[in-house]
């Protein structure tokens, strides 16, 4: 699907008017520009506007470029950050760009069909980290909700799944964990006992005290009565 960049607002922060006019002039017909002149400048107009890229020259009086990059990732904005500098701040950036602060750093002077192809790249990176935000917003809801419909006041912790046979295990487990009672599990490796005996931990009322795991398999013959009762 192609994305009408258009809708996706570029936000380019350099404390030179000619660059910002520049800028705009080789790419106001293709994308939505808007333009700072400082950090502080692009802060205020982020607090009032969505922009899905930031462009911004790395070297500036008030803020650097990977400070206001820093700084809009603090505020967890999405915006996808480009730094231009004609300088030598290698180390900064390659760091920045470790850090997920910055998407990457283009070189002045520029060339504008390459300045062109990254903004386009970095549109359809805001699209998809915003698509997959709301995807995984989505399923944390049909999660919870799942969980409560099968569950209802319990909390069963890691285990998800509405397969008949776990439905079976879970109504056990609400039946014996506000007892006192002593449960066994068995079963083969990999099958779940542990996340079921949490399960027991957390909805009994020893909650509060520790849950302990203990490798029964990992101790030698006629250590075990000691380990568990000391």
């Amino acid at each position: 699907m192609t994305l009408d960049v258009k809708r996706y607002p570029i936000l380019v922060v350099d404390d030179e008017q000619d660059n910002l006019d520049a800028f705009r002039f080789n790419f106001r017909k293709t994308f939505d520009i808007l333009t700072a002149t400082s950090g502080p400048e692009a802060l205020q107009i982020l607090d009032e506007k969505e922009v899905a890229v930031i462009v911004t020259d790395q070297r500036m009086p008030k803020m650097t470029g990977v400070e206001l990059l820093r700084e809009v990732k603090s505020r967890q904005l999405d915006a996808v950050g480009i730094i231009l500098t004609a300088f030598t701040d290698v180390d900064v950036l390659v760091e920045a760009i470790n850090l997920g602060q910055v998407y990457r750093y283009i070189t002045k002077p520029w060339d504008a069909k390459e300045v062109r192809g990254v903004l386009q790249y970095a549109i359809e990176r805001f699209d998809l980290q915003r698509e997959n935000k709301r995807l995984a917003s989505q399923l944390a809801a049909y999660t919870g909700y799942l969980n409560q419909q099968i569950h209802g006041e319990f909390d069963f912790g890691n285990i998800i799944g509405d397969s008949a046979p776990l439905r079976e295990v879970l109504s056990k487990v609400e039946q014996v964990a506000p007892t006192s009672s002593t449960v066994l599990l068995r079963g083969e490796t990999g099958t779940g006992k542990e996340l079921v005996a949490h399960a027991i931990h957390i909805n009994s009322p020893r909650e509060e005290k520790p849950f302990v795991r203990v490798n029964c398999a990992a101790l030698a013959p006629g250590i075990l009565e000691s380990e568990l009762f000391g």
